[in-house]
């Protein structure tokens, strides 16, 4: 974190390992993984413990941890060391979907304090590597809880929070609160990653005004993946690649995607075309013929001529 400030957000379908592959060629940052289930993981369901198989190029890599018992959260520590070496440690304490919230993890402990602090009192007992908590404000604007919550990651040892600048019935609209993130900025002896909203130069610049020691990138690096480039060149990222360039990457992808998932990887390579023709003229259109057809080779076709003969 204090040699890259820009950090890639745990995104569920997203960070993967092909995908965080893909993402090395923009950042040597820190990559959280799509959240994993403790119990999932306590249980050793080959699906769970397939989301914590780290590849070659992963690290410094966090892996993110949901769930509620706080020594399902010390097994599953413990089971990601013994199959893979990450980086560090995170508790998702932000996360608003109903399938989290159904644990009782997720944005769900933002309204059991009592559940927080046994939770980062057994995972700090379990590793004596990096550890950090993701949370949102509070459950809505009436209860901020997020000093409380930065007051017991001090007292349990954590080594940082990261704060997704709205609350849980903002879900993933709506303003950030870059007052609260310059509050904590201001109170923590422990680092803060300020969340939210980043999506261009002048975005990151905003957050990193209230005091943070990081930024946090999530949606924007489904369509954007080069944005930590940019940002580290001091562009927008959509100044720094043309259409054909953003062809290039795919196909790149395309091939880690085959590594990956072998000849499952269409459905896969369909959806990251279809979100890299952001902004990009004919844009659409292009997004209602690709998926109007399952043909690989009709797919490549379609791909190859929108982003090589793409005036964008």
């Amino acid at each position: 974190m204090a040699n890259n400030p820009i950090v890639a957000a745990p995104m569920a379908g997203i960070t993967n390992r092909s995908y965080r592959k893909f993402l090395r060629k923009f950042t040597d940052g820190l990559i959280f993984t799509e959240m994993v289930s403790v119990e999932g993981l306590k249980r050793e369901i080959n699906k769970t413990v397939d989301y914590i198989k780290l590849s070659k190029s992963d690290n410094p890599i966090i892996i993110q941890l949901f769930g509620y018992n706080e020594k399902s959260f010390s097994d599953a520590i413990k089971i990601c060391e013994d199959y893979s070496k990450p980086f560090g440690f995170d508790i998702n304490m932000g996360c608003p979907v109903k399938k989290v919230l159904k644990t009782g993890g997720g944005s769900n402990l933002l309204k059991d304090l009592k559940q927080v602090k046994k939770i980062f009192r057994y995972a700090r007992k379990q590793t004596d590597k990096t550890l950090t908590a993701k949370i949102r404000l509070g459950w809505d604007k009436n209860s901020y809880v997020y000093k409380d919550i930065l007051q017991l990651a001090h007292d349990e040892g954590l080594d940082g929070l990261i704060i997704h600048a709205r609350t849980k019935s903002d879900m993933f609209s709506g303003d950030i609160d870059y007052l609260a993130l310059e509050n904590a900025a201001q109170l923590s002896t422990i680092p803060i990653i300020g969340n939210g909203n980043i999506t261009d130069l002048s975005s990151y610049k905003k957050i990193m005004e209230t005091g943070v020691k990081a930024a946090m990138i999530g949606r924007a690096i489904m369509h954007s993946p080069w944005i930590f480039k940019a940002i580290a060149e001091n562009k927008n990222p959509e100044f720094l690649l043309d259409s054909k360039g953003i062809y290039s990457l795919l196909m790149e992808l395309k091939e880690y995607e085959i590594e990956e998932r072998g000849k499952n990887y269409l459905n896969i390579l369909k959806k990251y075309a279809v979100f890299f023709s952001k902004n990009l003229p004919n844009a659409a259109n292009f997004r209602k013929q690709i998926y109007s057809t399952s043909d690989e080779k009709e797919v490549l076709q379609l791909i190859e001529n929108f982003f090589c003969n793409n005036p964008g």
